[in-house]
């Protein structure tokens, strides 16, 4: 079991809820600090991030959740991520790759040595289809921090789907290793789990590539695995 955490921030605690796919708590977190500060952008996007993994029925909610971040702050690239990977699951592919268009060029104005930042980039890259870019971004935040799970697991993803099978394999295992050492990130693996289950149903070439099936494996034992003291 994890060691316990205290926070002082309610918004790093609806974030350490939401990376322990624990989505109704942090969700309820985010509707009181909502609630005393409408303002607060990044509790939007958190409040949305939260709704979008709370299942599809939730969809609707999380897109407006991500539609009020962006009219606070039209600056802010993780809402508009966000509202870019909702609108593709809504069905709506071309408004969501316009809005993935949109961050990369944002993102490539900004500096670029920031981890988080690069870390949006790759992912906007992969959804636009720029696999070559998208690793080279995802490798540049791991180069700033190696432990970003997250960051790891989408690499992972994005070598799998460039053609660069063995590498990916690599990175989801040294990825879910991580993750077993750090502990309450079960919403982590979670989500790459449904990244790669949606890249599967995406391109039908890779459905029954042998790299794919043991990488859906290899999440799915860390999942299953028990959780270490951080």
């Amino acid at each position: 079991m994890a060691q316990t955490e205290t926070f002082r921030d309610p918004l790093e605690h609806a974030a350490a809820l939401n990376d322990a796919g624990n989505y109704g708590a942090a969700l309820r977190e985010l509707d009181r600090l909502i609630a005393f500060d409408p303002s607060n952008v990044r509790a939007h996007v958190a409040r949305a991030w939260a709704l979008e993994n709370l299942g599809s029925q939730q969809l609707p909610e999380s897109r407006d959740a991500y539609l009020q971040a962006v009219r606070l702050d039209p600056t802010e690239l993780w809402a508009k991520e966000g509202l870019a990977n909702v609108l593709r699951r809504l069905g709506q592919a071309e408004e969501a790759d316009a809005l993935c268009a949109e961050v990369v060029e944002e993102a490539r104005a900004r500096d670029l040595r920031d981890a988080d930042l690069l870390e949006l980039l790759g992912w906007c890259e992969y959804r636009l289809g720029r696999f070559e870019d998208a690793a080279a971004s995802l490798r540049e935040a791991l180069a700033v921090d190696a432990d970003l799970v997250a960051v790891r697991l989408d690499l992972a993803l994005v070598l799998l789907c460039a053609g660069h099978h063995d590498q990916a394999l690599t990175e989801y295992i040294d990825g879910t290793h991580r993750a077993e050492r750090i502990g309450e990130i079960q919403g982590l693996l979670v989500v790459a789990l449904d990244d790669l289950e949606d890249a599967l149903t995406e391109r039908p070439e890779l459905r029954d590539a042998s790299e794919a099936l043991a990488a859906r494996q290899i999440l799915l034992r860390a999942l299953d695995a028990p959780r270490r003291p951080a």
